[in-house]
């Protein structure tokens, strides 16, 4: 799921056959259809790695073109809400901790458009 520069725009469908035989059509993706018509919602996911350590949770995400300054990072009980603004590019992802968690002692570090999260157990 790595996106080439200068591919935005992310659309499909799903089709589900509902009772009766008739499909339903849901779209999913950034794209969203409105009176104007579709338009791109600048906000990604980014792509994450958590690893459940003895002493620790260990999360990465994958988040580049972004300033460390533009990134937020909240522990909210068993959730870790990343999120980063910088021009127009936007990431939010909310990532399940697999373990409780001191948010007190979260630290992070990014570099290279990947970001490192420490948080002790």
């Amino acid at each position: 799921g790595h996106l080439k520069k200068g591919m935005k725009a992310v659309y499909g469908f799903t089709v589900k056959s509902a009772v009766g035989g008739k499909p339903v059509v849901e779209p999913f993706g950034n794209v969203k259809q409105t009176p104007k018509g579709p338009t791109v919602d600048e906000e990604r996911e980014p792509m994450t790695d958590v690893f459940d350590e003895k002493e620790e949770v260990k999360i990465y995400a994958e988040m580049p073109g972004v300033n460390e300054a533009d990134i937020k990072v909240e522990v909210k009980g068993d959730i870790l809400d990343i999120a980063a603004r910088s021009g127009d590019r936007k990431y939010h992802k909310e990532v399940l901790l697999p373990a409780p968690v001191k948010a007190g002692t979260l630290t992070s570090s990014y570099k290279n458009g990947i970001l490192e999260i420490r948080i002790k157990k």
